[in-house]
């Protein structure tokens, strides 16, 4: 079976899981970890789509510049309401977990607590989850609860892990 992805725009095979991204950049704001972001989803399947959430009239144009160039789909919050970004997120996440038929992981990047309800949401649509969260900003609830959970600043290391298990 095949799935076509508006994301990429090209037929993908179901012979691998289907990964996607959905980052909070207010939570974590360091688009220097995307590249290793993007080969660890890589390392997990087919990676269909990759979401980042911000304000993005006040980021810098490196940051803006390094994430065009690995194909994020910036999605603008300029609303200074909080939980703002978090509600999106939320929203577009579990929209395309219940549209997916296909063996699907989300990675969540953020440590935020709404993503307690998240991870419960997705596991109810058979969907796999991780996290990736920075130190000292994470729930140790969604660390019970998550498939898979990691601290971006070592996802260099998870990715040299993995390759070696592979």
């Amino acid at each position: 079976m095949t799935d076509n992805h508006r994301t990429t725009g090209q037929q993908k095979s179901q012979s691998q899981p289907l990964v996607s991204i959905y980052w909070d950049y207010q939570n974590i704001p360091d688009y220097k970890r995307a590249k290793d972001l993007l080969l660890f989803a890589s390392g997990l399947g087919c990676v269909v789509n990759r979401k980042v959430y911000n304000n993005w009239e006040k980021q810098n144009k490196e940051a803006k510049e390094t994430l065009r160039c690995l194909d994020f789909e910036f999605v603008h919050e300029p609303v200074k309401i909080t939980g703002a970004v978090d509600f999106n997120l939320f929203g577009e996440c579990y929209s395309e977990a219940s549209s997916s038929l296909y063996p699907h992981t989300f990675i969540i990047v953020s440590g935020d607590g709404y993503g307690e309800i998240l991870i419960r949401k997705l596991h109810e649509k058979g969907k796999k989850v991780i996290i990736v969260a920075r130190k000292g900003n994470d729930s140790h609830n969604l660390k019970k609860l998550a498939d898979g959970f990691y601290f971006v600043d070592e996802l260099p290391k998870s990715i040299e892990t993995y390759k070696l298990t592979a």
